[in-house]
């Protein structure tokens, strides 16, 4: 999976954490006797189990689209398109002429338990018990609720909530969303790809235990308020916010709250996402994606990695460190400055970000950008809007992209491209001086101090913007 993609359906999770709890409530208040009936929503048909009040439940949920049997070591009442099973008091079958689509059970305060061994959806709530809740092989919904519980997805693309307690969670293979709640939980992720959800703000000391296993994993602290510190050293408690005492292991990518946070990579490639406030992000050995466009004053320090710096509003500070790192300023809402000498004099106006030295490339806004290289070899592409582009020493590589752009190569053996076809007519090529006597290649423009022309491609260019 794409980090783009993994990226976007993190995001989607996060921002639906609380709006997926209201839209699945548990079923009805339960009755002394545990009830399974049909009922029908805009997805088909669907069983629902309300298990009996006062008892100890041991429901398992198997079959298929066509008919479902709940089975449980109490009475279960036959209600709406079910039937008793002949001689079996604690059994019931559940069938429509449509397929069903999924299967929802509602425990009850004892200490119960639920399987899904059907290859339908299973939407299940623990009650106030200490419960154990198992899924399937399809993307189930398992929520402890109160109490110490032991949830466990196996396949599919799960959403794994613990509540309140201390409780116990594992993924398995799917790419799931886990969220432990309060109290001191143990996450273990699996083998997908998977995303760990550390809640809100709380007054009590909630110790977590995250290992994200196998796959691209991210803890994620998107709704805290107040300051959070992570890392994936597995460094016991050291993680949260001051006095918290997660401790993360097994963890790619991390995402910080609204306070003032500091998010710290490792030796693979990590995905280190701010929000608001003045964050601090920290590389490491691989090709880190530093990610903070909703504002403050933030310090991104790569590491020997090709790493990328997403920048939004404020003073931001980007530091490459070795390897051939990229900064990116197509989020921003209007033209930007950027030259790669180390001085706080980057960004939109009176923005004052600073982008080190030891950056080697630039990817400019959709608006009509001024962009500068250094001594090295850089690649700078203006993307949309008139940029004016300068290589400045070293052989570089310049795109304007769509717009009429002004491109000059400067000192060096440059490759220069006024972009699509359709307006690089309008665009000025200047190679500028020569390093070698095979000097500069000038595609689709108005060329200058060019001595030869042949078409170039940039590999990777479109991830940041269409051409």
């Amino acid at each position: 999976m794409s980090r783009r993609t993994w990226l976007t359906r993190a995001g989607v999770a996060l921002l639906s954490t609380t709006a997926a709890a209201g839209a699945f409530a548990g079923p009805a208040q339960a009755a002394s006797t545990g009830v399974a009936y049909l009922e029908f929503d805009s997805d088909g048909p669907k069983v629902v189990y309300t298990a009996g009040s006062g008892k100890t439940n041991a429901v398992v949920v198997s079959g298929n689209s066509g008919v479902i049997t709940i089975n449980d070591r109490v009475t279960v009442k036959a209600g709406k398109g079910c039937s008793a099973v002949k001689g079996d008091k604690t059994r019931v079958r559940c069938t429509d002429p449509k397929p069903i689509a999924k299967v929802r059970v509602g425990l009850g305060s004892g200490n119960d338990s639920v399987v899904n061994k059907s290859g339908l959806r299973l939407h299940a709530w623990g009650g106030s018990g200490n419960d154990r809740l198992t899924g399937g092989a399809a993307g189930d919904e398992l929520y402890g609720n109160a109490g110490a519980d032991r949830l466990y997805g196996l396949g599919g693309d799960d959403r794994l909530s613990g509540d309140d307690g201390n409780d116990v969670i594992y993924g398995s293979t799917g790419n799931d969303f886990i969220e432990g709640g309060k109290g001191n939980d143990r996450e273990y992720g699996g083998a997908g790809n998977d995303v760990h959800a550390q809640g809100r703000d709380t007054k009590s000391a909630d110790a977590d235990l995250v290992n994200g296993g196998a796959g691209v994993d991210e803890v994620s602290y998107f709704h805290r308020r107040k300051a959070v510190t992570a890392d994936s050293d597995a460094s016991r408690r050291d993680d949260g916010r001051k006095g918290e005492g997660d401790t993360l292991t097994g963890i790619e990518d991390f995402t910080g709250g609204w306070g003032d946070d500091r998010l710290t990579g490792d030796n693979g490639p990590n995905l280190l996402q701010g929000q608001n406030g003045n964050d601090i992000l920290v590389g490491g050995g691989g090709d880190d994606w530093f990610r903070d466009t909703y504002g403050g004053n933030d310090k991104f320090y790569g590491g020997t990695g090709d790493d990328r710096f997403d920048t939004g509003a404020g003073a931001d500070l980007m530091l490459g460190g070795s390897g051939s790192d990229t900064v990116n300023y197509t989020h921003h809402s209007g033209p930007v400055t950027v030259d790669l000498d180390g001085v706080a004099d980057d960004g939109g106006a009176g923005e004052r970000d600073t982008v080190g030295a030891d950056v080697e490339q630039i990817f400019g806004s959709a608006y009509n950008d001024v962009l500068t290289g250094n001594g090295g070899g850089n690649l700078i592409a203006g993307l949309e809007g008139d940029d004016t582009i300068r290589g400045a020493g070293g052989n570089d590589v310049t795109v304007g992209g769509a717009g009429l752009d002004k491109v000059y190569g400067e000192a060096g053996d440059d490759a220069l491209s006024g972009g699509d076809v359709a307006d690089g007519s309008a665009d000025l090529l200047d190679g500028g001086d020569n390093a070698t006597a095979t000097g500069d290649n000038c595609v689709a423009g108005t060329l200058v101090n060019c001595e030869y022309s042949q078409p170039f491609s940039v590999p990777g260019l479109k991830e940041y913007g269409e051409l």
